[in-house]
């Protein structure tokens, strides 16, 4: 994918691509609530919730993240797509979620 400036450059500074973009909200969101367990904490944090704002211009960077290993993005993925490929009975499973997700994203021709 290739980078996408999301805001202009002042003064001759660094436009931040999409990804950047992402990479350090997901730092930041990783960083204050990484270590939590709470679903409700993870999904609600405002770094997660300007990530799915994204759009879908930030799905590839989550698929691309979910086949090197099972992430959380299983959450957002559904509030950006409107889909929702994962089988009831693998809801709360990371590693099926995404695999779900990865099949999903085959199927409707996502490339990451």
């Amino acid at each position: 994918m290739a980078p996408t400036p999301v805001q202009q450059p002042l003064n001759g500074q660094h436009v931040e691509t999409v990804e950047e973009r992402f990479r350090r909200l997901e730092a930041t969101w990783m960083a204050e609530v990484g270590h939590h367990s709470s679903t409700t904490k993870l999904v609600n944090h405002p770094a997660f919730q300007e990530i799915i704002g994204m759009g879908r211009a930030v799905v590839p960077l989550m698929l691309r993240d979910l086949e090197v290993r099972p992430r959380l993005w299983v959450w957002a993925l559904p509030e950006i797509t409107g889909a929702h490929p994962v089988p009831v009975s693998d809801r709360g499973n990371i590693g099926k979620m995404s695999e779900a997700w990865l099949c999903w994203a085959r199927q409707n021709g996502y490339q990451w």
